[in-house]
């Protein structure tokens, strides 16, 4: 009995790591890796509504090229509106963050109300898309070639206390990809 027990234990040693085999080694050949763009808009007017279109482009982003001829895939993970400065600091205005692809394409338009961008100098205001939204971004990107945005940031029924205002701003997205290593 303790022959056939034996025996058992070295046959199920050897069959056990050869059936993790592939699942293990796959494992270990894929690396998650967080590519993220920082798009940068200066606003500086007197009109009561202003709008600035910015494209960004993955391929531009050091993580993305490190990475380039191994990606597996690239999804949308989120996305944030934060100021770096507002003058005058009682600026308020409507503000609607609109992302499309590079035929122009709508991705999604995020409409943040009416805010004052100086209360979100320390703390960014993070989009809460919609499963549907981030749905059309990953389509989007699930074509690998599909790496060009272009995102705008509208500012509508503005009111401050001085005529001219400035507003410097940050849209920051945060894309996940799969590569192999």
């Amino acid at each position: 009995m303790k022959k056939y027990l034996f025996n058992f234990l070295i046959i199920l040693i050897a069959i056990v790591p050869l059936s993790f085999n592939g699942c293990i080694l796959d494992a270990l050949n894929t690396l998650t890796q967080n590519i993220p763009i920082t798009q940068e808009f200066n606003v500086t007017s007197s009109l009561p509504s202003y709008s600035q279109s910015e494209t960004i482009d993955l391929s531009n982003s050091s993580t993305y090229q490190r990475f380039s001829d191994k990606i597996q895939s690239i999804k949308f993970l989120q996305a944030e509106f934060r100021t770096k400065s507002v003058t005058p600091s009682d600026l308020s205005a409507n503000v609607s963050i609109t992302l499309k692809d590079n035929n122009g394409n709508l991705l999604f338009t995020y409409p943040l109300g009416q805010i004052k961008p100086s209360d979100y100098q320390n703390t960014p205001y993070q989009l809460s898309l919609t499963s549907s939204q981030i749905n059309v971004i990953n389509d989007y990107l699930s074509i690998l070639s599909n790496k060009v945005f272009v995102a705008t940031i509208s500012f509508t029924n503005i009111t401050s206390s001085q005529l001219t205002y400035t507003i410097n701003g940050v849209i920051d997205i945060v894309f996940t990809m799969n590569t192999k290593t």
